[in-house]
Parts: C-alpha cells; structure tokens; sequence
C-alpha cells in the first residue's frame, strides 16, 4: 500500500511531466492554441493556467475569444487571436 508521503510525491511527479509534455508540445505555438489544445485533453482552466504559469480568468478569456475567432474563420487559424494575445507565445 502506498503511504500519504509516496502518493504525495507521485503525484509532485507526475505534474512535472505534464508540464514538461506541455512546453514541448507547445513551443512556437500561442497562448491561444495550447489552452485549447489542452482543453480539448479534459484540463480545465485551472490546470491549464497552472500548467502555463498564469491565471485561470486570463486562460478563460483567450480561450473564448479563440472560439469566437474560430467560428467567424470557419477554421483552426488563430491570427486574430494571436494578436489580441500580444503574441505571447509558451
């Protein structure tokens, strides 16, 4: 049976790759693109701010107007949001 401590440590673990994975995955790539990417992997905001070191309210609100941009492009192309996003980039 795993201790309090080992799952603890597990865990610490296991949100090291997942931001790891993320960073690699999202090199070149906006703030925009990678929170819908991983939103469509299940993470919420939450996780996604935590994963990409900002807030949950910021990622919201890139993630909405990413949609809004996507249904008025008719496809997965970020430009406007890109800029609106001041071009951060992960």
């Amino acid at each position: 049976m795993m201790s309090d401590k080992q799952f603890e440590q597990l865990m610490n673990k296991l949100d090291a790759l997942i931001k790891i994975t993320a960073v690699n995955v999202s090199q070149g790539k906006s703030i925009a693109e990678v929170a819908l990417l991983l939103s469509d992997f299940g993470f919420q905001n939450k996780e996604i701010a935590s994963i990409l070191g900002t807030t949950p309210a910021y990622i919201n609100k890139v993630k909405y107007e990413a949609k809004k941009e996507l249904k008025k492009e008719g496809k997965r192309k970020l430009k406007g949001v890109e800029q609106k996003d001041e071009q951060r980039k992960v």
